[in-house]
Protein backbone atom coordinates (compact mmCIF):
# COMPACT_ATOMS: atom_id res chain seq x y z
CA UNK A 1 0.00 0.00 0.00
CA UNK A 2 1.15 3.59 -0.59
CA UNK A 3 2.98 5.52 2.12
CA UNK A 4 0.87 8.14 3.91
CA UNK A 5 2.51 10.74 6.14
CA UNK A 6 0.57 12.14 9.08
CA UNK A 7 2.02 15.49 10.11
CA UNK A 8 1.24 16.08 13.79
CA UNK A 9 0.94 13.66 16.70
CA UNK A 10 -1.88 15.23 18.67
CA UNK A 11 -5.14 13.34 19.04
CA UNK A 12 -6.26 14.16 15.47
CA UNK A 13 -2.96 12.94 14.03
CA UNK A 14 -2.81 9.77 16.14
CA UNK A 15 -6.44 8.90 15.43
CA UNK A 16 -5.84 9.43 11.71
CA UNK A 17 -2.71 7.27 11.79
CA UNK A 18 -4.64 4.54 13.60
CA UNK A 19 -7.47 4.32 11.07
CA UNK A 20 -5.11 4.67 8.12
CA UNK A 21 -3.11 1.73 9.47
CA UNK A 22 -6.39 -0.16 9.94
CA UNK A 23 -7.12 0.47 6.26
CA UNK A 24 -3.82 -1.12 5.29
CA UNK A 25 -1.73 1.94 4.44
CA UNK A 26 1.93 2.23 5.30
CA UNK A 27 2.03 5.17 7.72
CA UNK A 28 4.71 7.46 9.09
CA UNK A 29 3.95 10.10 11.73
CA UNK A 30 6.12 13.21 11.57
CA UNK A 31 5.83 15.78 14.36
CA UNK A 32 7.68 18.45 16.27
CA UNK A 33 5.99 17.32 19.50
CA UNK A 34 5.50 13.66 20.38
CA UNK A 35 3.44 11.85 23.04
CA UNK A 36 5.10 12.33 26.41
CA UNK A 37 6.17 15.90 25.63
CA UNK A 38 4.52 18.59 27.79
CA UNK A 39 1.64 20.62 26.43
CA UNK A 40 1.35 24.38 26.47
CA UNK A 41 1.63 26.93 23.69
CA UNK A 42 3.18 24.39 21.31
CA UNK A 43 0.40 21.79 21.18
CA UNK A 44 -2.98 21.28 22.79
CA UNK A 45 -3.67 17.55 23.11
CA UNK A 46 -1.78 16.86 26.39
CA UNK A 47 -3.60 19.74 28.13
CA UNK A 48 -7.16 18.70 27.26
CA UNK A 49 -9.86 17.70 29.76
CA UNK A 50 -10.94 15.56 27.89
CA UNK A 51 -14.52 14.38 27.41
CA UNK A 52 -16.51 13.07 24.45
CA UNK A 53 -19.48 15.39 24.79
CA UNK A 54 -21.46 16.48 21.73
CA UNK A 55 -22.28 20.06 20.79
CA UNK A 56 -25.82 20.99 19.81
CA UNK A 57 -24.49 23.25 17.04
CA UNK A 58 -22.05 20.68 15.67
CA UNK A 59 -20.54 21.43 12.26
CA UNK A 60 -20.96 17.74 11.37
CA UNK A 61 -22.85 15.60 13.94
CA UNK A 62 -21.88 12.31 12.31
CA UNK A 63 -18.20 12.95 12.99
CA UNK A 64 -18.89 13.35 16.71
CA UNK A 65 -21.09 10.26 16.74
CA UNK A 66 -18.44 8.15 15.00
CA UNK A 67 -15.89 9.35 17.53
CA UNK A 68 -18.07 8.37 20.49
CA UNK A 69 -18.57 4.90 19.04
CA UNK A 70 -14.82 4.40 18.77
CA UNK A 71 -14.06 5.57 22.30
CA UNK A 72 -16.98 3.60 23.73
CA UNK A 73 -15.66 0.41 22.18
CA UNK A 74 -12.09 1.20 23.24
CA UNK A 75 -13.14 1.79 26.86
CA UNK A 76 -14.70 -1.67 26.99
CA UNK A 77 -11.98 -3.38 24.96
CA UNK A 78 -8.94 -1.97 26.74
CA UNK A 79 -9.28 0.22 29.88
CA UNK A 80 -5.48 0.61 29.82
CA UNK A 81 -6.11 3.11 27.01
CA UNK A 82 -7.13 5.71 29.59
CA UNK A 83 -10.74 5.84 28.38
CA UNK A 84 -13.66 5.25 30.74
CA UNK A 85 -17.44 5.34 30.42
CA UNK A 86 -19.08 7.81 32.80
CA UNK A 87 -22.36 9.57 33.42
CA UNK A 88 -22.30 13.22 32.41
CA UNK A 89 -24.64 15.96 33.58
CA UNK A 90 -24.80 19.20 31.61
CA UNK A 91 -26.45 22.44 32.68
CA UNK A 92 -27.26 25.43 30.48
CA UNK A 93 -28.45 28.98 30.86
CA UNK A 94 -30.25 30.85 29.46
CA UNK A 95 -31.16 28.05 27.02
CA UNK A 96 -34.48 26.34 27.82
CA UNK A 97 -35.27 24.12 24.82
CA UNK A 98 -33.56 20.84 23.87
CA UNK A 99 -35.91 19.97 21.00
CA UNK A 100 -33.17 20.47 18.39
CA UNK A 101 -30.48 18.52 20.26
CA UNK A 102 -29.54 15.99 17.59
CA UNK A 103 -27.67 13.76 20.04
CA UNK A 104 -30.67 12.81 22.16
CA UNK A 105 -30.75 9.52 20.26
CA UNK A 106 -27.06 9.26 19.38
CA UNK A 107 -25.70 9.36 22.96
CA UNK A 108 -26.80 6.61 25.38
CA UNK A 109 -29.33 7.24 28.15
CA UNK A 110 -30.14 10.86 27.37
CA UNK A 111 -32.52 12.24 30.02
CA UNK A 112 -33.77 15.78 30.37
CA UNK A 113 -33.74 16.87 33.99
CA UNK A 114 -36.91 18.24 35.58
CA UNK A 115 -36.81 21.75 37.01
CA UNK A 116 -36.67 20.30 40.51
CA UNK A 117 -33.20 18.86 39.77
CA UNK A 118 -31.68 22.05 38.34
CA UNK A 119 -29.27 24.19 40.39
CA UNK A 120 -30.09 27.83 40.99
CA UNK A 121 -29.74 29.92 37.85
CA UNK A 122 -29.80 26.93 35.49
CA UNK A 123 -32.58 26.86 32.88
CA UNK A 124 -31.92 23.52 31.16
CA UNK A 125 -30.21 20.32 32.20
CA UNK A 126 -29.77 16.77 31.00
CA UNK A 127 -27.72 13.67 31.71
CA UNK A 128 -26.29 11.04 29.40
CA UNK A 129 -23.56 8.42 29.26
CA UNK A 130 -20.29 9.19 27.51
CA UNK A 131 -16.52 8.74 27.73
CA UNK A 132 -13.79 10.61 29.58
CA UNK A 133 -10.24 10.38 28.28
CA UNK A 134 -6.95 10.80 30.14
CA UNK A 135 -4.65 12.48 27.58
CA UNK A 136 -1.50 11.59 29.52
CA UNK A 137 -2.34 7.93 28.97
CA UNK A 138 -4.08 7.72 25.60
CA UNK A 139 -1.48 9.67 23.60
CA UNK A 140 1.44 7.35 24.54
CA UNK A 141 -0.96 4.39 24.34
CA UNK A 142 -1.88 5.14 20.74
CA UNK A 143 1.76 5.70 19.84
CA UNK A 144 2.78 2.35 21.32
CA UNK A 145 -0.09 0.59 19.55
CA UNK A 146 0.94 2.14 16.25
CA UNK A 147 4.62 1.37 16.68
CA UNK A 148 3.75 -2.26 17.41
CA UNK A 149 2.10 -2.33 13.99
CA UNK A 150 5.13 -0.91 12.21
CA UNK A 151 4.15 2.78 12.10
CA UNK A 152 7.24 4.99 12.37
CA UNK A 153 7.41 8.18 14.44
CA UNK A 154 9.89 10.86 13.40
CA UNK A 155 10.57 14.07 15.32
CA UNK A 156 11.00 16.83 12.77
CA UNK A 157 10.34 20.57 12.64
CA UNK A 158 8.56 21.16 9.35
CA UNK A 159 9.03 24.33 7.35
CA UNK A 160 6.38 23.53 4.76
CA UNK A 161 4.01 20.76 3.71
CA UNK A 162 5.87 20.30 0.45
CA UNK A 163 9.11 19.80 2.38
CA UNK A 164 7.58 16.97 4.42
CA UNK A 165 6.20 15.29 1.30
CA UNK A 166 9.63 15.48 -0.30
CA UNK A 167 11.58 14.26 2.74
CA UNK A 168 9.28 11.32 3.49
CA UNK A 169 8.45 10.35 -0.08
CA UNK A 170 4.81 9.95 0.95
CA UNK A 171 2.09 9.81 -1.68
CA UNK A 172 -0.32 11.72 0.56
CA UNK A 173 0.21 14.00 3.55
CA UNK A 174 -2.39 14.45 6.29
CA UNK A 175 -2.03 17.90 7.80
CA UNK A 176 -3.04 17.51 11.46
CA UNK A 177 -0.86 20.32 12.78
CA UNK A 178 -3.42 22.23 14.85
CA UNK A 179 -2.13 25.72 15.50
CA UNK A 180 0.82 24.98 13.23
CA UNK A 181 -1.55 25.10 10.27
CA UNK A 182 -1.58 28.89 10.52
CA UNK A 183 1.87 28.92 8.93
CA UNK A 184 2.15 25.51 7.29
CA UNK A 185 -1.21 25.77 5.51
CA UNK A 186 -1.01 29.58 5.28
CA UNK A 187 -4.40 29.81 6.98
CA UNK A 188 -4.97 33.08 8.81
CA UNK A 189 -8.30 31.79 10.13
CA UNK A 190 -6.39 29.63 12.64
CA UNK A 191 -6.36 31.18 16.10
CA UNK A 192 -5.23 30.14 19.57
CA UNK A 193 -7.76 30.07 22.41
CA UNK A 194 -6.20 29.94 25.87
CA UNK A 195 -7.59 27.56 28.45
CA UNK A 196 -6.65 27.23 32.11
CA UNK A 197 -7.62 24.31 34.36
CA UNK A 198 -6.48 22.62 37.55
CA UNK A 199 -5.80 18.99 38.34
CA UNK A 200 -6.99 18.37 41.89
CA UNK A 201 -4.88 15.65 43.44
CA UNK A 202 -6.15 12.82 45.66
CA UNK A 203 -9.80 13.10 44.64
CA UNK A 204 -10.85 9.70 43.34
CA UNK A 205 -14.27 9.88 45.01
CA UNK A 206 -16.01 11.50 42.03
CA UNK A 207 -17.34 9.37 39.18
CA UNK A 208 -19.44 11.83 37.16
CA UNK A 209 -18.69 14.54 34.62
CA UNK A 210 -20.43 17.84 35.43
CA UNK A 211 -20.52 20.78 33.03
CA UNK A 212 -22.23 24.17 32.94
CA UNK A 213 -22.33 26.38 29.85
CA UNK A 214 -23.92 29.68 28.93
CA UNK A 215 -23.31 32.51 31.38
CA UNK A 216 -20.23 30.62 32.53
CA UNK A 217 -18.02 27.71 31.42
CA UNK A 218 -17.42 25.40 34.36
CA UNK A 219 -16.70 21.69 34.57
CA UNK A 220 -15.48 18.75 36.63
CA UNK A 221 -13.92 15.76 34.84
CA UNK A 222 -12.70 12.61 36.64
CA UNK A 223 -9.39 11.39 35.21
CA UNK A 224 -8.85 7.63 35.00
CA UNK A 225 -5.78 6.16 36.77
CA UNK A 226 -4.74 9.59 38.07
CA UNK A 227 -6.35 9.65 41.52
CA UNK A 228 -7.73 13.10 40.82
CA UNK A 229 -10.03 15.28 38.74
CA UNK A 230 -9.76 18.16 36.29
CA UNK A 231 -11.68 21.33 37.14
CA UNK A 232 -12.13 24.35 34.89
CA UNK A 233 -12.60 26.20 32.79
CA UNK A 234 -11.96 29.28 30.69
CA UNK A 235 -11.79 30.50 27.09
CA UNK A 236 -9.43 33.40 26.43
CA UNK A 237 -8.85 34.19 22.75
CA UNK A 238 -5.84 36.42 22.18
CA UNK A 239 -4.26 35.65 25.56
CA UNK A 240 -0.90 33.92 25.06
CA UNK A 241 0.30 33.82 28.66
CA UNK A 242 1.59 30.43 29.76
CA UNK A 243 1.58 31.55 33.41
CA UNK A 244 -1.44 30.41 35.49
CA UNK A 245 -3.60 33.34 36.53
CA UNK A 246 -4.16 33.23 40.30
CA UNK A 247 -7.41 35.20 40.18
CA UNK A 248 -8.76 32.84 37.53
CA UNK A 249 -7.78 29.84 39.67
CA UNK A 250 -9.88 31.15 42.55
CA UNK A 251 -12.76 31.99 40.24
CA UNK A 252 -12.73 28.46 38.80
CA UNK A 253 -12.75 26.96 42.29
CA UNK A 254 -15.62 29.24 43.34
CA UNK A 255 -17.69 28.26 40.30
CA UNK A 256 -16.94 24.55 40.70
CA UNK A 257 -17.97 24.62 44.35
CA UNK A 258 -21.23 26.31 43.44
CA UNK A 259 -21.84 23.65 40.79
CA UNK A 260 -20.98 20.69 43.04
CA UNK A 261 -22.48 21.83 46.36
CA UNK A 262 -19.05 22.64 47.78
CA UNK A 263 -17.44 19.31 46.92
CA UNK A 264 -14.09 21.13 46.71
CA UNK A 265 -14.49 23.53 49.64
CA UNK A 266 -11.35 22.21 51.35
CA UNK A 267 -9.14 22.50 48.27
CA UNK A 268 -6.32 25.02 48.52
CA UNK A 269 -5.60 26.28 44.97
CA UNK A 270 -2.01 27.08 45.95
CA UNK A 271 -1.04 23.67 47.36
CA UNK A 272 -3.57 20.99 46.36
CA UNK A 273 -3.60 21.34 42.58
CA UNK A 274 -1.41 21.15 39.50
CA UNK A 275 -1.98 24.01 37.08
CA UNK A 276 -2.63 23.32 33.40
CA UNK A 277 -2.47 26.00 30.70
CA UNK A 278 -3.14 25.04 27.10
CA UNK A 279 -4.01 26.68 23.79
CA UNK A 280 -6.88 25.27 21.78
CA UNK A 281 -6.36 25.21 18.00
CA UNK A 282 -9.36 27.28 16.96
CA UNK A 283 -10.32 28.34 13.48
CA UNK A 284 -12.72 31.05 12.36
CA UNK A 285 -15.47 29.41 10.33
CA UNK A 286 -14.97 25.97 11.87
CA UNK A 287 -12.63 23.07 11.32
CA UNK A 288 -11.03 22.25 7.98
CA UNK A 289 -11.43 18.66 6.79
CA UNK A 290 -10.82 18.48 3.06
CA UNK A 291 -8.33 17.72 0.31
CA UNK A 292 -6.03 20.20 -1.39
CA UNK A 293 -4.55 19.30 -4.73
CA UNK A 294 -3.63 15.68 -5.36
CA UNK A 295 -1.68 14.85 -2.22
CA UNK A 296 -2.82 16.78 0.86
CA UNK A 297 -5.65 16.15 3.32
CA UNK A 298 -6.24 18.91 5.87
CA UNK A 299 -7.59 18.00 9.31
CA UNK A 300 -7.28 20.87 11.78
CA UNK A 301 -9.13 23.70 13.50
CA UNK A 302 -11.16 21.64 15.99
CA UNK A 303 -10.72 24.17 18.79
CA UNK A 304 -11.42 22.61 22.19
CA UNK A 305 -13.21 19.63 20.68
CA UNK A 306 -10.35 17.68 19.18
CA UNK A 307 -11.09 14.56 21.19
CA UNK A 308 -14.81 14.78 20.45
CA UNK A 309 -14.05 14.81 16.73
CA UNK A 310 -10.86 12.75 16.63
CA UNK A 311 -11.80 9.28 15.45
CA UNK A 312 -14.78 10.53 13.47
CA UNK A 313 -12.50 12.99 11.69
CA UNK A 314 -9.97 10.20 11.21
CA UNK A 315 -12.62 8.14 9.45
CA UNK A 316 -13.18 11.03 7.02
CA UNK A 317 -9.43 11.47 6.60
CA UNK A 318 -9.09 7.82 5.62
CA UNK A 319 -11.90 8.17 3.10
CA UNK A 320 -10.28 11.29 1.62
CA UNK A 321 -6.89 9.60 1.37
CA UNK A 322 -8.56 6.72 -0.46
CA UNK A 323 -10.16 9.15 -2.90
CA UNK A 324 -6.84 10.85 -3.62
CA UNK A 325 -5.16 7.52 -4.25
CA UNK A 326 -7.95 6.35 -6.50
CA UNK A 327 -9.25 3.66 -4.21
CA UNK A 328 -11.80 3.23 -1.48
CA UNK A 329 -11.27 3.04 2.25
CA UNK A 330 -11.70 -0.33 3.88
CA UNK A 331 -13.47 1.30 6.85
Amino acid sequence: MPLVCVLGSGIIGLASATLLADAGYEVVVVARDLPGDPGGLSWASPSAGAVILPSHNAQDPQIQTDSLRYYWALAHRDPASGVQVLKATEYYDPMTDDSDFWYKRAWPHYRRLPASELPEGVTLGFSLMTCAVNPTIILPYLQSQLEARGVRFVRFVAESLSQVLSVTGAKVLVNATGLGAKNLAVDNAVTAVRGQTMFVRERDDLNEIILRQGSEYTYVIPRLFSGGVIIGGSRQPGNFSTVPNKDLKRDILRRVNRLTKNAFKDVNPDTDVDDIVGFRPGREGGFRLETEGQNIVHAYGFDGMGYVHSFGAAKRVTDLVGQLLGGKSKL
